[in-house]
């Protein structure tokens, strides 16, 4: 079985298991979301730069490297003025494929959700890029791409997310997301690179 066969059995395990969660949570009664949210998701490496999944996604060119991790979420602030919120958040992974290695993310998060289609589909932005991204190991990719041969266990964390949901109080939401890791152009330990996930994953809410 190919490895991109065996990525889409994972993807399809997580959305599985985001539906099964989706039902069971909209069962109960639609109370407003709390400021808690547990979740998790799955992504594979690409190898061009960060953003380039945004402006050019058909060319970013998915690896055999993957992450599984899972989140914890608290809403900090949510403003009474405008659509923003502030969030802080905790992940926990493991790399695996063409990497082996664990990994912790504690990161703060903003969150924009006036877009002018929410009435039929639920959505919201999230971004990060203030955050800090430890591993246990530094992978193949990330040494390579580091411009000093090396790399770093310690780097600065970035994610952009857009999220989906049935409603602004519903108590699942699934997303895609882009997970990265960066040494901020030689700032941390003369790390000029770095590694970036296309990830999708559900988060439910308490």
């Amino acid at each position: 079985m190919t490895v991109r066969c065996l990525a889409a059995m994972r993807v399809s395990r997580v959305l599985c298991l985001a539906v099964a969660l989706g039902g069971t949570a909209s069962a109960q009664s639609a109370a407003e979301r709390g400021p808690f949210s547990a979740g998790m998701y799955y992504g594979e490496l690409y190898r061009a730069t960060y953003l380039s999944a945004v402006y050019a996604p058909n060319a970013i060119g998915l690896d055999s490297t993957q992450i599984l991790a899972v989140n914890l979420d608290y809403r900090l602030y949510r403003s009474s003025q405008i659509p923003l919120q502030f969030e802080l958040e905790l992940d926990a992974g493991r790399h695996f494929g063409e990497a082996d290695q664990l990994e912790a993310v504690l990161a703060p998060f903003i969150r924009w959700s006036a877009f002018p289609w929410n009435r039929y589909l639920y959505t919201n932005a999230r971004a990060s890029a203030l955050g800090l991204s430890y591993v246990t190991g530094v992978s193949a990719w990330e040494r390579q791409n580091s411009g000093q041969d090396r790399g770093s266990n310690l780097l600065q964390f970035g994610a952009l997310e857009l999220t989906f949901a049935r409603h602004r109080d519903a108590p699942l939401e699934v997303f895609i997301r882009l997970h990265h890791r960066s040494g901020v152009y030689g700032l941390i330990n003369g790390v000029q690179g770095g590694s970036s996930y296309l990830a999708v994953g559900f988060r439910v809410f308490r």
